[in-house]
């Protein structure tokens, strides 16, 4: 089910009605059941790999919080095989056999499987795991009761496409849980209105772009197309992903739950390491608290730093998916967040950085994070290294020829409303004081963008670019 489909919210209604009329230990059977036949709606069989991943770490986390010693490391190792045994035969079994089959010369179809990934395993793996890591490290007890567990990794606004949810963050709030108040009922109507429009108006329509540019990259030779087909998919993903999440936080609201912050303005960003703290902040922090800070963090030095620095990122990459593009990308952001931390410290106290520093060279500073930014995007969209160096090659100029402009009137008056819209919510915050208003003002917002949501869409619910992460 999608979240922009009318039989999601069908879905999503019956929750909510079966939830609220019963207490609250019945209504957490209610989201658990509800969560599993939402899992199970794309396909019944991988259903059996998070409750294997549930179970499995539910009783490890008791065994880990009174085990010691060899004993408790043995336990934590049995989790991680388990779930990146799980992620990694799904999702990287076919790309290193695949890898293998052409370094040797051998036919792929005699060690590629072609399996199927299950939907949001790169999610639920995660959250599992920052359970028993934390767990391990004495940060929280284990849980006892198994169905606020079961609900933590399988609670179905996050469950396909995140964000990626912590215990911590999420077990206390199961175990606290109060009815919503009036104004975080209408805070999270509005994130879900503000979701939808961010995918079905903004994302759905540059995806019309990015695909015609993408699809047959050949076609449209020359620098401008490939800006430009670069620019529409560096503003679909965007609107695409943080559109989702939007969505997810606004229904676990309106449900009584807190979800983290995923994404706060990213593309108004100055330098790449403020980027990687706005852009899919639950991944970086996850991959700042479980691989750059056990590695030695920023604390033995420039080259360890550099060194931790360049394996996040390419973690970071390679769990955007199993493609040697995807791991090129995360070298790519390494590569800059390593330049920006030698060029910030190489200028240290100089003329530069206090230029750097001034407000009227935000703008400028915007300019080239959101360059970069769209140079990376080959890496992402590209079915393959080939179709990602042709692309770049055309970013770069060596195509030799100018090419067309690939943004429509309407794509192009999107991306400059985006932008103000953007800079707008970041001086005056309005979206999130939109629920504070009084009825006059909120139902004509309201209308406005139900009647948006109306005219403006793309033909059919198009699929969201996380859907089988």
């Amino acid at each position: 089910m999608l979240f922009n489909s009318f039989q999601y919210w069908i879905f999503f209604l019956i929750v909510v009605v079966l939830f609220y009329s019963t207490p609250f230990r019945i209504g957490k059977i209610i989201l658990l059941c509800a969560s599993y036949i939402f899992y199970m709606w794309w396909d019944p069989r991988f259903i059996a790999l998070i409750i294997t991943s549930t179970v499995v770490d539910y009783f490890l986390g008791i065994w880990l919080e009174i085990a010691s010693g060899r004993r408790k490391k043995f336990l934590l190792g049995i989790s991680l095989l388990v779930n990146l045994g799980i992620l990694g035969f799904f999702k990287y079994y076919d790309f290193f056999a695949g890898s293998l089959a052409s370094l040797l010369h051998i036919p792929e179809s005699s060690i590629v499987l072609q399996i199927i990934l299950p939907l949001g395993v790169s999610f639920y793996t995660f959250a599992s795991l920052s359970y028993t890591i934390d767990v391990y490290w004495g940060k929280m007890k284990a849980v006892r009761n198994f169905i606020d567990y079961a609900l933590f990794i399988s609670f179905f606004p996050h469950l396909i496409n995140g964000p990626i949810i912590r215990a911590g963050q999420f077990l206390p709030q199961i175990q606290s849980w109060r009815r919503p108040t009036a104004i975080m009922v209408q805070s999270g109507i509005i994130l879900v209105l503000s979701g939808l429009v961010k995918k079905m108006i903004f994302a759905d329509r540059f995806a019309v772009v990015s695909d015609m540019y993408f699809n047959h990259p050949t076609a449209h030779p020359g620098w401008l197309a490939a800006w430009t087909g670069c620019i529409a998919f560096a503003m679909q993903v965007f609107f695409d992903f943080s559109g989702y999440t939007d969505i997810a936080r606004g229904c676990a609201r309106l449900l009584g739950f807190e979800f983290p912050l995923n994404f706060l303005r990213p593309l108004l960003s100055r330098n790449p390491r403020e980027f990687w703290q706005k852009w899919h902040m639950t991944l970086s922090s996850w991959v700042r608290d479980y691989v750059f800070i056990p590695l030695g963090g920023s604390r033995r030095g420039s080259l360890v730093l550099y060194r931790n620095l360049m394996i996040a990122m390419v973690l970071v990459g390679f769990w955007h998916g199993a493609s040697w593009t995807f791991i090129l990308f995360g070298v790519y952001q390494g590569m800059l967040l390593i330049g920006y931390r030698f060029f910030e410290q190489a200028t240290a106290g100089t003329m530069i950085s206090r230029i750097m520093k001034k407000r009227y060279f935000v703008p400028t500073s915007v300019t080239l994070l959101f360059t970069s930014f769209v140079i990376g995007m080959p890496f992402i969209r590209g079915q393959n290294l080939q179709v990602s160096g042709y692309v770049l090659s055309g970013l770069f100029g060596f195509q030799h020829v100018t090419g067309e402009f690939l943004l429509t009137a309407g794509t192009l008056a999107l991306f400059f409303i985006s932008q103000v819209l953007a800079v707008a919510q970041e001086r005056t915050q309005f979206i999130d004081r939109l629920a504070l208003q009084p009825a006059r003002i909120q139902i004509p917002a309201y209308v406005c963008v139900f009647l948006a949501l109306e005219l403006f869409p793309a033909t059919g619910p198009v699929p969201f670019i996380y859907f089988q992460f």
